[in-house]
């Protein structure tokens, strides 16, 4: 559901949609670099088990099926994570002081991100 009404919004900048996938992989392992790493490691042994080639599932997978990089990304996913959540409950505050349809419209995609990872 979300992405398919991601897909039609648009994919937003690189290193956000970057986040987005790696946030899903890693889920609520994201606050912790080894765990992250650990998740993203297994997702991507998943992937080659399966017969599939990491890239052709999604290009974002080569960086992060990349043992040497996957430390670099796990470690910046805390922080990009955490900053978005942050920036985000402020923007829900606002949104609170009057809510509207709109309001849950704009925000859903994010709430679902947020919600999943």
């Amino acid at each position: 559901r979300a992405v398919k009404r991601r897909a039609a919004q648009g994919a937003g900048t690189n290193d956000e949609e970057e986040v987005r996938l790696l946030a899903l992989i890693a889920k609520e392992n994201y606050k912790n670099t080894d765990q992250c790493k650990d998740k993203v490691e297994k997702y991507c042994k998943t992937l080659t088990d399966a017969g599939l080639n990491p890239e052709r599932v999604h290009e974002k997978l080569k960086d992060f099926c990349n043992n040497e990089k996957q430390n670099k990304k796990c470690q910046d996913l805390q922080t990009k994570v955490t900053g978005k959540c942050t920036s985000f409950q402020q923007k829900l505050k606002t949104a609170l002081t009057n809510p509207s349809d709109d309001n849950c419209k704009e925000n859903e995609q994010q709430c679902l991100f947020l919600e999943g990872a």
